[in-house]
């Protein structure tokens, strides 16, 4: 019986480590990869909308987007690279130091709501400013996540995008 007990498991510890081989793995990647940067001051005339300004039905389609020509996202990039967009914000105004940020970005904005020029009301709505890509086109994205058009811009936007191949 004590010979039964040891057998056992020798037998399921055989059986595993005959099982095993040895196995060479190797990590691929491209050397040589090629990084195209471009930088697009985004006017505050840039950014158009589906439906008229002051519309406050939320709706998933409530955005502003800007749209811009790229010839760096060939369809190889889109097959085997990658494309990435980075906004430049502010974050110390007094010192004027600010920082890239990878799109999508999620902000906090004040929205004041006033009468006669007394704020009657006021809360923060998180504003996604994201992107889209096809061959040859960027297209940027602001959406307020309360789903109502976020309020104008006024101040022109700094975003970088980068294509790898």
């Amino acid at each position: 019986m004590k010979i039964m007990k040891l057998f056992i498991p020798a037998i399921a510890l055989a059986a595993l480590l005959c099982g095993c081989t040895k196995e060479y793995i190797t990590n691929e990647y491209y050397q040589g990869a090629k990084v195209y940067a471009r930088d697009y001051t985004i006017k505050p005339s840039d950014w158009k909308t589906l439906y008229a300004d002051g519309d406050k039905i939320a709706r998933e389609d409530n955005y502003f987007f800007a749209e811009f020509d790229n010839p760096d996202i060939t369809q190889n990039a889109v097959d085997n690279g990658t494309v990435q967009a980075f906004i430049y914000t502010i974050y110390d105004v007094t010192n004027n130091l600010g920082s890239w940020n990878p799109l999508p970005y999620v902000y906090p904005l004040l929205i004041e709501e006033k009468e006669n020029g007394t704020v009657v009301n006021s809360y923060i709505v998180g504003e996604n400013t994201r992107f889209d890509y096809n061959v040859g086109k960027v297209t940027f994205i602001i959406q307020d996540l309360d789903g109502i058009n976020p309020v104008d811009i006024a101040n022109d936007m700094s975003i970088k995008v980068c294509v790898t191949i």
